[in-house]
């Protein structure tokens, strides 16, 4: 099993960690920027002059009180934050770009450039983690990056990525996210994508890579565009079982690196859930056998990942909510594991404290 990936050196780890950090404050000014989309003005009713917050590109505002010494104070906060914010994430761009040819060179550069550009338009629009989930082959990549570990390429080797409609989300789509509907979003990433067919539930790129928009069998069946409320053409959910199973368990937030060496966030299955849940599709009659085998393969090496390094238990009581169908392999899931290698104990070094070269500052 140990065979399946290679644990980063002392100077990947230390390459990647500090691109994912200074991503980490990209994202975190991008939704200071966000908060302050739009502007404020002065406008003069009846001779008087009151502050004004517009919202929004559809001509929406509210206002903030006549003009006096705290809405002065206030109007110069708002200018002087939006410009620093500004600049300081002009700046972390500069860096981010800096920092993409260490991450290439050392050989962090993981997912390809098309499922990272996709993640990251989708996080930008305020749908990832909230509305889908990535699903399928490519929720590798946010493991490995967690336990400082790369998968063998044919672990990873996919040409499509999966996401997983959650239409119980309570959030309200954004505008934007709702005028351009998924496939808007994906045009804006690749031009090229175009629905596989009427009404299809999957894109296509022209180099053929896909993306698939699901959605769980307790769906609505007439579910159409994003949510239902997607603006124009879109794609059309398509509903699976079992997808309902990986809402209903944790979720799991990781940094990555794309082949290009540029951060994404992704936003997947709890590595616990997407191990008992490709073991579960494993022992489906009906799944396509050249399928099955690789499905097995990824749900052993995560489960694996997910104790030895991850320190995750598979007696978690947020798995509690998961049915039997899943968690009735967990026995016989952990003997196999036990039997192929023993697990480590808290009293020995975790992963990562082999290396041959010294740790850096």
């Amino acid at each position: 099993m140990a065979s399946q990936w290679r644990e980063l050196t002392a100077e990947q780890r230390r390459i990647a960690a500090d691109a994912i950090q200074l991503y980490e404050h990209h994202l975190e000014l991008a939704r200071e920027t966000r908060e302050l989309a739009g502007g404020m003005f002065w406008k003069t009713v009846k001779n008087r002059e009151y502050l004004v917050r517009s919202l929004d590109r559809n001509g929406h505002i509210r206002s903030l009180g006549r003009r006096g010494p705290q809405t002065d104070a206030l109007y110069g906060e708002f200018v002087a934050r939006k410009k620093d914010v500004r600049l300081r994430l002009a700046s972390v761009r500069l860096e981010l770009q800096r920092k993409a040819k260490f991450c290439v060179a050392a050989g962090v550069n993981r997912v390809p450039r098309i499922p990272a550009d996709v993640a990251r338009v989708l996080d930008s629009a305020g749908l990832l983690g909230t509305h889908l989930l990535l699903l399928g082959s490519h929720a590798l990549y946010a493991y490995e990056i967690a336990a400082g570990v790369q998968f063998k390429a044919g672990m990873l080797q996919t040409d499509d990525l999966d996401t997983l409609l959650d239409p119980h989300s309570p959030l309200e789509i954004a505008t934007r996210a709702r005028k351009l509907g998924l496939l808007g979003l994906l045009k804006t990433v690749d031009k090229s994508f175009a629905p596989a067919g009427e009404r299809s539930f999957r894109a296509a790129n022209a180099k053929g890579f896909m993306v698939e928009l699901l959605r769980p069998m307790a769906a609505h069946r007439n579910l159409s565009g994003l949510m239902g409320i997607g603006m124009g053409k879109d794609l059309i959910a398509e509903s699976l079982p079992g997808l309902d199973w990986i809402l209903a368990g944790p979720r799991f937030s990781k940094i990555v690196i794309a082949e290009n060496g540029f951060p994404a966030r992704f936003v997947v299955p709890d590595p616990r859930v997407f191990a008992l849940h490709k073991i579960w599709l494993s022992l489906q009659p009906t799944r396509n056998p050249m399928k099955r085998k690789r499905d097995f393969r990824q749900g052993e090496a995560v489960a694996q990942l997910a104790i030895e390094y991850l320190n995750l238990s598979f007696d978690d009581s947020t798995l509690r909510v998961l049915p039997s169908d899943l968690t009735s392999t967990v026995p016989a899931l952990l003997a196999r594991l036990k039997s192929r290698k023993p697990i480590r104990t808290e009293a020995e070094l975790p992963a990562g404290f082999d290396d041959d070269e010294a740790e850096g500052d």
